[in-house]
């Protein structure tokens, strides 16, 4: 039975309610721009990658929730309906199969949303219902606690990503300029420099070549480095005509042992910024996401054959 026949949805249908302490513009935002989106989508504890949104009927949404133990979920969606700013109709195909209903009502200033997912089946939706009512609650947690950042300058940065691989390995592939080269950067970029000194004081160079050819030099200083555990560093970039930098960034990577696999949170804080690097600000996010999923690809690849 299609996602899209009611039938007698009483036995087979999820409601989550909340009213958000936000215009209705900016939450129907945060649920129909992916780089607000993968910012909060999945209960807590959970992150997103994504791989496709096309926002239109018949557009695909597919990406895969990392879940904090490690496992990874695919979810793939078609979008039915976008009535901007006031409903988003979509069909989920992997997995329990349903349709999941967002309406965003103007309760002036603040907004009411109300989630429907209507299930293929009662069974899909006994087995789901324990996981999914808490889990909507918890999606709407981080909603609403990424609307209070909306509109503001995102200074600070912190990233949670697990690797199917022992933390050696993962340690050395962020701190030897051989492996570093292979995935250092957003999708599309190269590194046809990448240099480092592993000790404190150590200097790090990249130059990073993007898509279109224009090159990004890097520069950095090692400040801690205690293997396999912990790396801190500085990164600086986009500089000036007279060589000073105008983005500098203090980031601190962490490496914990889980079960065979290697759980990496990194925490970056902007130090100093000016207004010509506002765009790099904005997709420091995305573009450290992008690394990190070129850092697993990279991962998988070492695993298979000797370092």
């Amino acid at each position: 039975m299609p996602a899209s026949d009611a039938g007698n949805a009483a036995d087979r249908e999820i409601v989550t309610t909340r009213v958000f302490n936000a215009p209705r513009e900016l939450v129907f935002k945060a649920w129909t721009e992916p780089e607000h989106l993968r910012r909060w989508w999945g209960p807590k504890g959970f992150t997103s990658t994504f791989h496709e949104f096309d926002l239109r009927p018949g557009g695909v949404w597919r990406f895969v929730m990392h879940g904090p133990d490690g496992t990874d979920y695919k979810n793939e969606s078609v979008f039915v309906e976008i009535v901007k700013p006031e409903r988003i109709v979509f069909d989920h195909l992997s997995g329990p199969r349903f349709r999941g209903t967002a309406t965003f009502e103007d309760l002036g200033g603040k907004t009411k949303i109300t989630f429907r997912q209507l299930f293929e089946s009662a069974a899909a939706y006994e087995k789901v219902k324990p996981v999914a009512v808490p889990g909507n609650e918890e999606n709407f947690d981080k909603l609403a606690g990424h609307l209070a950042t909306m509109g503001l300058n995102r200074n600070e940065l912190t990233i949670t990503r697990v690797f199917d691989a022992p933390r050696a390995l993962v340690f050395k592939v962020w701190t030897d300029a051989r492996h570093l080269a292979q995935w250092w950067g957003p999708k599309g970029f190269t590194n046809p420099r990448c240099e480092t000194e592993l000790r404190p004081g150590g200097a790090i160079r990249i130059d990073m070549q993007g898509p279109d050819g224009v090159t990004y030099p890097m520069t950095g200083v090692f400040h801690e480095i205690i293997e396999p555990e912990r790396l801190f560093f500085t990164t600086c970039a986009h500089a000036d005509e007279n060589g000073n930098p105008r983005l500098e960034v203090l980031n601190t990577v962490s490496f914990a042992e889980r079960n065979g696999k290697t759980v990496v949170t990194l925490r970056a804080v902007v130090v100093k910024s000016t207004p010509e690097v506002l765009a790099a600000l904005e997709g420091m996010e995305e573009g450290w996401s992008q690394s990190l999923d070129r850092l697993a690809a990279h991962v998988t690849r070492e695993r298979r054959g000797p370092v």
